[in-house]
């Protein structure tokens, strides 16, 4: 069956349910179903292919960049930030260019490159 329903964590439990699905395919759809792939995951769904785990450690940044630190991969100094302020001290300390992007997003969607301090607070 083929349905035309937005993607939500409900909507897709609704189906799941009615059709007694043997899995979930969350790789496709964009960014919601790696949002809802987690709590699709914890309701006891089956996620067929990449986790849920494996998504979720792709997009937070904290764990990827872990994950990285155990592997002994090189990343660039990064930082979290909830203000303009502390993005500002951490462009200050690492210098412009700096690369500005939302922190549970594995596509580049809402992206920013900021070349110096106007660029960053605009």
């Amino acid at each position: 069956r083929l349905y035309f329903e937005e993607l939500s964590f409900e909507r897709t439990m609704d189906i799941y349910e009615t059709e007694k699905s043997m899995g979930i395919i969350v790789s496709v759809g964009g960014q919601i179903p790696n949002c809802i792939a987690l709590p699709l995951h914890r309701q006891g769904c089956r996620i067929l292919g990449t986790s849920a785990a494996s998504i979720d450690t792709a997009e937070d940044r904290n764990k990827f960049s872990a994950l990285c630190d155990s592997l002994g991969i090189d990343q660039p100094d990064w930082a979290q930030s909830t203000g303009i302020e502390a993005a500002k001290k951490f462009a200050e300390r690492v210098g412009y260019p700096v690369l500005v992007r939302p922190s549970y997003v594995l596509s580049g969607a809402a992206m920013r490159v900021a070349s110096n301090g106007a660029e960053l607070v605009s």
